[in-house]
C-alpha cells in the first residue's frame, strides 16, 4: 500500500503563466468533445444545451480566467497518479487499485469481497471502474454496456458487472487495473505531451482512445460495477448518506 500526501511537482521545472492556463482550458474542452464522439453519445436536447453552456463558459474564462494555481493542482494530481501506478507495477502485484482521497465506501467488507472476486475472474477485465462520480446515463454510455456473463460481484451487496464495447471511465476516483494492462496504459500515457496540462481523467481518456484505435485494448475488456461500491464524495455526497 502506498499513500501520497505531498505535492510532487517541482516548481522550478514548470513556468505556469496565464497563457498556459488558457491552453489548458482549450485542450480540456477539445478532449471533452473528442471523448463524446468516441463514445458515440446519442444527441439529446440536454447534451446539446450542456455543450453550449461549456462553450459559453470557455468564452467567459478567457476574460475571467482561473489562476495558475489551478494548473499546478492538475499537475500535482497527475504526478501522484503516475507515481502510484508505477509503484504498483514495481510491486509486481497482479492487480493495482488506485483511489483518490475522496473515495468512500459504506461497506468495506462488501468492497473487499467484491475486489477479491474480480481478481479471479477468467477471463479477467483489463480494468474495472469501481467508483461512481456520475451515473451511466449522465455519462452517456448506456448503449455501450452489456452484462458480464462469466463473472459476478462476490460481495454480499446486490451489484452487477457490465462490460463496455469501448473503454470508458467514470472519472479516476477508484479504478482496479490488471497489471498487464496498466503496463501498457502507463506507456501510452507517458507518450502523451506534458503540455497543455489537462485533468488526469481526460489524459487517461485520451490514452484509452489511442489504445483502442491501435488495438491495445479491445471490446469488452473494460468493466463497471453497478451500482458502484465506492462513491466519490466530492461529486456524489448524497450517495454516502445513510438511508
Amino acid at each position: 500500500m502506498q499513500v501520497n500526501t505531498e505535492n510532487l511537482m517541482d516548481d522550478s521545472a514548470w513556468n505556469i503563466d496565464a497563457a498556459q492556463v488558457q491552453r489548458t482550458l482549450t485542450a480540456e474542452l477539445a478532449l471533452e468533445h473528442e471523448w463524446a464522439a468516441f463514445l458515440g453519445r446519442r444527441p439529446t436536447l440536454r447534451r446539446s444545451a450542456s455543450s453550449i453552456v461549456r462553450r459559453l463558459r470557455r468564452v467567459w474564462r478567457r476574460v475571467h480566467p482561473p489562476t495558475p494555481a489551478m494548473v499546478r493542482r492538475l499537475v500535482n494530481i497527475e504526478l501522484s497518479h503516475f507515481d502510484l501506478m508505477r509503484r504498483g507495477l514495481e510491486s509486481q502485484a497482479p492487480w493495482i487499485l488506485v483511489m483518490e482521497d475522496d473515495a468512500f465506501t459504506a461497506d468495506l467488507t462488501d468492497l473487499c469481497q467484491g475486489l477479491a472476486g474480480l481478481m479471479v475472474a477468467d477471463p479477467p477485465a483489463a480494468y474495472v471502474n469501481i467508483s461512481e462520480s456520475f451515473s451511466t446515463t449522465e455519462l452517456g454510455i448506456d448503449h455501450l454496456l452489456a452484462p458480464v456473463s462469466h463473472a459476478h460481484w462476490a460481495g454480499h451487496q446486490e451489484r452487477s458487472l457490465v462490460s463496455a464495447v469501448r473503454p470508458v471511465t467514470n472519472t479516476v476516483c477508484a479504478i482496479l487495473y490488471r497489471r498487464e494492462f496498466l503496463t501498457s496504459l502507463v506507456t501510452a500515457m507517458e507518450a502523451l505531451p506534458l503540455e497543455p496540462v489537462v485533468p488526469i481523467d481526460w489524459k487517461l481518456n485520451l490514452a484509452l482512445m489511442n489504445m483502442y484505435r491501435s488495438g491495445t485494448i479491445t471490446s469488452g475488456e473494460c468493466w463497471l460495477v453497478e451500482p458502484a461500491p465506492i462513491a466519490q464524495m466530492s461529486m456524489r455526497p448524497a450517495a454516502i448518506l445513510p438511508s
